[in-house]
């Protein structure tokens, strides 16, 4: 009896819950909002530190997938996205960056805008910004505004784009867990090592991360052998813990 007086309580909670979810687009049927869904983004990220170092000289653009959440219902049309970029940021639109696909597809209540970087000559010896902000437009009014433990609120994006050689912006939540200290000399090592530059990027599976460290540890010990203790560009030694 206790049971199923414990699955009836639990079954009207999960209404009221549904409840709550569908008021909430009722009402923002006629007053549609937009905002940056950061629970779906890799990581819970809003910004990147993106360094083309990491890539092959071929390699001429990259893309950074940002996921975006309406308030209210789906529409049967597709609807545009508005991002407006910060006065006095550094990166130029066409140049450094463009913009795709900054919309929600019609009948779904999200969106996957691709933000796609270019490599220029100019990155070499410099690194460029950009903060953007959801802002309205005749589809949409901008959303939720709160940080939701984040960095930077739920309307707000940021990068830096540079080609030279630059810590990741997830290496001390991410990467540091799986390979400790961050140091130039380490993540150029691993690079090379695990074939790897997605290092702005998390949310491996566990298995392919731990193969990730196995390797790391095993490159290590074999360097070692051959070339004695690896120092990094402050003189410590680098370690795989």
């Amino acid at each position: 009896m206790k049971l199923l007086k414990y699955i009836n309580i639990l079954f009207a909670v999960l209404l009221a819950f549904q409840s709550c979810k569908e008021d909430e687009k009722l009402m923002y049927e006629e007053d549609p909002r937009v905002y940056i869904y950061k629970y779906g983004a890799s990581n819970g990220t809003d910004s990147v530190n993106y360094s083309f170092a990491f890539a092959e000289q071929a390699v001429r653009t990259d893309t950074v997938t940002i996921p975006f959440r309406i308030m209210g219902f789906p529409s049967n049309v597709d609807r545009r996205i508005t991002m407006k970029q910060e006065e006095g940021t550094t990166a130029k639109e066409g140049y450094h960056y463009k913009w795709e696909s900054l919309l929600i597809p019609a009948n779904s209540s999200d969106g996957e805008a691709k933000l796609i970087f270019y490599r220029r000559a100019g990155l070499k010896d410099s690194i460029v910004s950009a903060v953007f902000h959801v802002v309205e437009n005749e589809f949409f009014k901008p959303g939720y505004n709160d940080n939701w433990g984040a960095k930077y609120d739920r309307l707000t994006y940021k990068f830096t784009l540079t080609d030279k050689l630059t810590k990741p912006s997830i290496w001390d939540t991410y990467w540091q867990s799986r390979f400790g200290d961050y140091s130039a000399r380490k993540i150029l090592f691993l690079t090379q090592l695990l074939n790897f530059t997605s290092w702005n990027v998390g949310g491996l599976f566990p298995q392919v991360s731990n193969q990730m460290i196995q390797e790391a540890r095993f490159g290590l010990y074999n360097y070692e052998q051959e070339h004695g203790p690896m120092l990094d560009e402050n003189g410590n030694r680098v370690i795989i813990p």
